[in-house]
């Protein structure tokens, strides 16, 4: 008897966080958008009036992103890079640290632990899909 309580126990403890199943991941926003494309917004800045950013999504795992600051100084950057999808497919870690959750029409920024930000300006954490044309590849359809 004392055998099958630390079975089940076992069992009971081994049953964390699985895997994500075949079907999550062919309906992942990897797998069934057209994630590549232009993300246009402005982040709320706490010293400055926003922070205009430009994303360039690129297949299969590049970008381009720009940012300029909104007010007084521009502090203007152009920087690329890589990024990475998570396990799900449905999120997007840029090699600088940036973590963006992945939509039809927009990318929302997450915080350190992959949560959507919140709070008042929790909207104003987004970027919109201007494009899916890519300067990088001009063979990309429009839609």
């Amino acid at each position: 008897m004392k055998n099958i309580s630390f079975i089940l126990i076992l069992l009971l403890l081994g049953c964390g966080k699985q895997a994500p199943s075949v079907a999550d991941i062919a309906t992942s926003s990897r797998n069934t958008l057209q994630w590549q494309g232009i993300y246009h917004g402005v982040f709320p800045c706490p010293s400055c009036d926003g922070m205009d950013t430009t994303i360039e999504l690129i297949s299969p795992n590049h970008y381009i992103i720009h940012t300029v600051r909104l007010g007084s100084d521009p502090h203007p950057y152009t920087g690329n890079g890589t990024f990475k999808w998570d396990n799900t497919g449905n999120i997007i870690i840029l090699d600088r640290g940036h973590i963006y959750q992945v939509y039809p029409e927009h990318l929302y920024l997450l915080d350190v632990q992959f949560n959507r930000i919140t709070g008042p300006d929790a909207e104003r954490y987004r970027v919109d899909k201007v494009t899916t044309q890519s300067k990088a590849n001009p063979h990309t359809p429009a839609q």
